[in-house]
């Protein structure tokens, strides 16, 4: 048990990680014995050691230049519970702040492209980063 106890704080002392995350590791590194993961990830959680509304979080905040449906489909293919998900998801008007923010990354401060050619580039990658094209249009002013 120590052993997978340290291995576990040596993980989340170089970022934060899911339960299922940490699951996951445990498994490929050690015999497979689910009680005593389950027994230690759940004492690191009852020592504030390892949240999950805390990955989440950290997660959406270093995600910036994401859209909902791809944060949606990251935070879910890591075991974050939905109702969490859905609590964090940001709301239409940051969605749209969110998308700008990806939009003048993306540009680095070069002017909207005329053509369109370019545009279908922008909105292709913008829904890539997983933004609605209501969004995308309304950001690209189209």
């Amino acid at each position: 048990m120590r052993q997978v106890q340290q291995y576990a704080v040596w993980l989340l002392a170089r970022r934060a990680y899911s339960a299922h995350e940490l699951l996951t590791k445990f498994r490929t590194k050690f015999l497979p014995d689910e009680e005593l993961f389950v027994a230690v990830l759940k004492k690191l959680q009852t020592n504030g050691i390892q949240s999950d509304a805390l990955f989440v979080e950290g997660f959406v905040r270093s995600h910036s230049d994401w859209g909902s449906r791809r944060l949606q489909l990251e935070l879910g293919r890591r075991g974050i519970d939905s109702e969490l998900i859905a609590a964090v998801l940001p709301d239409a008007d940051t969605e749209e702040v969110r998308c700008q923010t990806a939009l003048t990354k993306r540009l680095k401060g070069a002017a909207l492209p005329e053509s369109y050619k370019e545009q279908q580039k922008l909105i292709a990658f913008l829904a890539r980063r997983g933004f609605m094209l209501d969004t995308i249009r309304r950001a690209l002013k189209i």
